[in-house]
């Protein structure tokens, strides 16, 4: 069997009341799953459970639901076993709890094993999306529209047919729905979302920023020179340079002649001066010492850090691997003993080691190695955190070192003069050679500042080149990777038309437009549909087409491999809007018709009052035909 990615399905569901006791109890299967019963026997509420269960963000309880305390779900999530657990809340945004492991196995650990995550990320904590994400195999999904992460409430909106969203609503309805974001939403499970494009498109926004404040900082600079009439050229600055070195080469000779023929006096001021100044330079000496070693660590630290990080992220590349390739090569039978080569006894139990006769379980491996993948996917994201901070402290540290040299190069330049001058006594004419020297000195300076500047243009026009070439290479490289996502897109509205058109044109007699059906248009953007151009017909009728579409998006996903969406859907009560019973008992055969051809493992949850007899109380169906006496849930009185 074909095998595609990613997938979650849902293998057992129980919800606790307020006292302790189970109100509900079933095992889920793969393929079709039908909750079946009366209208107010419970159905919505075991619907809107599942959903919440699975990171849906549910507030709207009904009297009989806010009976219960705690919802439990042991799912399948690419082969991971998981048990998510949320606590029944009227108010929103409630955290998950993860176990990694099977209900029973959840039941029976008090608190070992279980991990608590909040509904959003924050700087330093990861959210119960990001594990389920991960584990999915999905990308860190941001929305343009705000820069904020998609979350699982997020994509399981396209996951669940809901009664309360209008039937003309291709999403299940929440306030404040920003239409990027269903972009986003669509684009993820699709397959049509390329982290790698996001991540170029926030770059090149960054780059054109940068390349603009860079143009603006050098045209502003050249203006100035302009204006003011200074020099730009750097080989003529450093000629300029040059000339008043040479002059002051000859002062410094003249002065020293003079005090070559001056008698010998040492002045009071001269030793004071010379002990202040070192007395100064000794600890600014030795704080450098001590900036010198902190860098140095930090810097071995730094090289530790990025060396476990790199060895972190091979082993989850090796994790990815040995999950492949246990996909690919399922139970590899031995014939022979690979320590001596001999040939092994083909009389073990089926399910069994040749080796250590201890029992396979494949969900196991499957589960521990995805559970250590998140685990060093969140060791990764500290560490990386850790880095970061270490880096920013040893940039400040080299910031605050050259600081230090540069005041201990001036002090020790005073100093230098200082002893010098402690030999002679100074008259009025090397006053005024000093001061002469003073002036040429600061002509120095101010030369060398002009020099920066024209560094700094220099630098400026090279960094504005390479931002030129990066943006039009980076131009590029998205336009191509939105031409594949547009080819992607194209390929998967065809298909998803397809199912959708197959599922209208086998509808009875009602709607004569959907027997001669012949395009259907899906705006996820907008969030509305239609069919041949016409979206409002009767409300039956509309709530047939929402589920041909619905259903036609997840049937699509299921024949084409780059699809993310998880093989997973989930309707209640499919005859809603007054559709009548042998309509929706048509429906409903022509769904199983259309799973039992499908390939692909997948999992369709639906709910319905009219179930048609011909699947009634077969292994399709999960727990009792509930009633207003024996109602989905239990126990609550």
């Amino acid at each position: 069997m074909t095998q595609f990615s990613p997938f979650i399905f849902l293998r057992r569901f129980v919800v606790f009341t307020l006292t302790g006791k189970v109100a509900y109890d079933e095992a889920f299967h793969k393929g079709i799953n039908i909750i079946r019963g009366k209208n107010s026997s419970g159905k919505s509420t075991i619907a809107n459970f599942i959903f919440y269960a699975l990171g849906g963000d549910f507030n709207n309880w009904t009297t009989e639901a806010i009976k219960c305390e705690t919802v439990y779900a042991e799912v399948d999530i690419n082969g991971a076993i998981l048990t998510l657990k949320r606590n029944v809340n009227e108010s929103s945004r409630q955290p998950m709890y993860i176990f990694w492991g099977n209900y029973d196995e959840a039941k029976n650990s008090a608190s070992e094993g279980w991990n608590s995550y909040s509904y959003q990320q924050t700087d330093n904590k990861i959210s119960f999306t990001n594990v389920l994400f991960n584990t999915l195999d999905y990308p860190e999904v941001k929305s343009d529209a705000d820069n904020s992460n998609i979350t699982m409430h997020q994509i399981l909106r396209l996951l669940y047919i809901d009664q309360d969203t209008p039937t003309q609503s291709l999403f299940r309805f929440e306030r404040f729905d920003l239409p990027l974001t269903r972009q986003a939403i669509s684009e993820v499970l699709l397959g049509t979302y390329d982290d790698s494009l996001y991540t170029d498109r926030l770059l090149l926004r960054q780059l054109k920023k940068e390349h603009d404040e860079k143009k603006r900082e050098y045209d502003n600079i050249r203006k100035l020179y302009i204006a003011s009439g200074s020099e730009i050229s750097i080989s003529k600055l450093n000629e300029d340079i040059e000339k008043v070195r040479l002059e002051l080469n000859e002062i410094e000779l003249e002065i020293q002649k003079i005090k070559e023929l001056e008698i010998v006096k040492r002045t009071q001021r001269t030793p004071i001066l010379f002990e202040k100044l070192q007395k100064e330079i000794h600890p600014v000496k030795e704080s450098i010492r001590k900036l010198d070693n902190q860098i140095e660590n930090y810097r071995l630290e730094i090289l530790d850090s990025e060396y476990f990080i790199s060895s972190l992220e091979r082993r989850i590349k090796e994790l990815d691997n040995s999950i492949l390739t246990r996909e690919s090569l399922g139970e590899l039978p031995l014939t022979h003993c690979p320590q001596c080569l001999n040939e092994l006894p083909q009389n073990s139990i089926e399910g069994h080691c040749f080796l250590c006769k201890q029992p396979i379980i494949e969900e196991e491996g499957v589960t521990h190695a995805k559970k250590l993948k998140q685990e060093l996917g969140l060791q990764i994201k500290e560490s990386n955190q850790f880095l970061k901070n270490k880096k920013i402290t040893l940039s400040n540290l080299y910031i605050e070192i050259e600081t230090k040299i540069q005041h201990a190069r001036t002090l020790q330049k005073e100093l230098d003069i200082a002893v010098k001058e402690s030999k002679s006594t100074r008259n009025e004419k090397i006053d005024l050679l000093i001061e002469e020297k003073g002036f040429l000195k600061n002509s120095i300076e101010y030369l060398i500042q002009q020099i920066k500047t024209a560094e700094t243009l220099d630098q400026l026009k090279k960094d504005i080149a390479k931002l030129t070439g990066r943006i039009t290479e980076l131009t590029l490289s998205i336009d191509e990777k939105f031409r594949m996502q547009y080819q992607k897109n194209s390929l998967a509205l065809e298909k998803i038309q397809s199912f959708a058109l197959e599922i209208l044109r086998k509808d009875l007699d009602r709607q004569n437009e959907f027997k001669n059906a012949k395009e259907v248009q899906v705006d996820f953007i907008n969030n509305t549909f239609a069919l041949d151009g016409k979206f409002n017909f009767s409300a039956s009728s509309n709530t047939y087409l929402k589920n041909a579409v619905r259903f036609g998006i997840f049937f699509a996903s299921l024949e084409l491999s780059f699809f993310r969406f998880p093989r997973f859907i989930l309707c209640d009560n499919m005859e809603d809007k007054g559709m009548e019973q042998i309509r929706t008992r048509n429906l409903q055969k022509k769904l199983v018709e259309i799973s039992k051809n499908l390939k692909v493992e997948h999992q369709l949850i639906f709910s319905t009052s009219m179930i048609e007899p011909s699947i009634n109380n077969t292994e399709m169906c999960v727990g009792d035909e509930y009633d207003e006496i024996n109602k989905c849930l239990k126990n609550l009185s």
